[in-house]
C-alpha cells in the first residue's frame, strides 16, 4: 500500500476501524490507491453519515418527541 494512503488512513480513525473490520479494503487500496474515494463513501454509509440517513434519523427522533408530547397531553387531559 502506498505511503500516502497509509498516512491518510492513520489520520482518520473511523476509516482505520472500518478497514480493520473489512480487510478486503487493504487489497483494494493496494491495487488501486484512487479507490480511497469509494472507501470514504462506504465508510459514510456504514456509520450512517450520508444525508438520507441523517434525515431519516432526524425524522425518527421528531416522531418520538411528538409521541411523547401526545402521551403527556393524554395524561393531563381532564377526566
Amino acid at each position: 500500500m502506498r505511503h500516502e494512503v497509509q498516512l491518510y488512513i492513520n489520520q482518520h480513525p473511523e476509516i482505520k476501524q472500518f478497514i480493520r473490520n473489512n480487510p478486503i479494503w487493504y487489497r483494494y487500496l493496494s491495487r488501486n490507491p484512487e479507490s480511497v474515494i469509494q472507501l470514504e463513501q462506504e465508510v459514510k454509509h456504514f456509520y450512517g453519515k450520508t444525508f438520507p440517513q441523517k434525515i431519516e434519523r432526524f425524522q425518527s427522533n421528531l416522531n418520538m418527541a411528538m409521541m411523547l408530547l401526545d402521551m403527556i397531553r393524554g395524561m393531563n387531559a381532564p377526566k
